[in-house]
Order: C-alpha cells, then structure tokens, then sequence
C-alpha cells in the first residue's frame, strides 16, 4: 500500500487552515480546489454537533483515472501517489468521470488538476502543506 493523506475528523475544528495552505502551496485559481472540508450538523436531541467531512484525491490501489486516461497524463509513483503530468494531459476529462470520488478538476488551462500529497515536499522530508498547517494536528500522511 502507499502513501495516503489520513484526516482524524474527530480532530478536526473545522478552521479551514488546511485548504488554504493547500491553495496557497499549489497557487491554485479561484473554483480549483485540491482538499475540500464540508461541515454538516448531527441534530441528534442533546447531542447536536458539527461534523466535518473531506473531499480529497485517495491515491487509490488501482485508480481508475490512469486506467482511463488516453494521453497516459496520469501514473502512480512507487511511493502510490497518483500524480498527474499536466503537459500530456489533453483534457478529455474521461478521469473525472472515471473517478468514484469526483476529484479530478479542469481549470483554465483545462488539464486536469488534483491533490498530490506534495511530493514536492515529501520528496525533500518535509510533511504536505496542509498536514503542517493543521493546528489540530487532524492530517497526516503514511
């Protein structure tokens, strides 16, 4: 199994802190989001909470986005991050449909776009962007 980004909701306060470091670390547009945390309320009588959930890249085992992808944009590193080769992709957006989670992400330049677990970062020994963000200390990566 590979590396994949792990998030204790439980943890969690719901500070965003984390996708902001992820926007700020991938310069990422307006509308392309790589991490995103949806908040819902559990209304169970005397017990109401927040709850925080996340929509992140899974770097799956066999993901279907390399299996459907034409151009061979996107392959997996033998670390099991799924990364994405934005120069070959063409932008038939075949991987978003293929993708059980619905994270790939097609912005102005309209390649597909999604989390990478900043190998950038990883690659050097350093956490990802948003893991060192977290003040809860809810994100990490195995």
């Amino acid at each position: 199994m590979g590396k994949k980004l792990n998030i204790n909701t439980d943890l969690c306060m719901g500070c965003c802190a984390c996708e902001i470091a992820c926007k700020m670390e991938n310069q990422l547009p307006a509308g392309i989001r790589y991490i995103v945390m949806k908040q819902t309320e559990d209304t169970i009588p005397m017990k109401e909470k927040l709850l925080f959930s996340f929509s992140v890249c899974q770097h799956c085992e066999n993901p279907e986005c390399i299996k459907i992808c034409p151009a061979h944009a996107i392959e997996k590193r033998k670390d099991g991050i799924v990364v994405v080769n934005e120069e070959m992709c063409m932008g038939c957006k075949l991987c978003k449909d293929a993708c059980p989670y619905d994270i790939p992400q097609f912005g102005e330049k309209n390649v597909m776009q999604k989390c990478n677990l900043c190998v950038n970062r990883l690659d050097i020994g350093l956490k990802p962007s948003c893991s060192l963000a977290c003040p809860a200390g809810a994100i990490t990566v195995d």
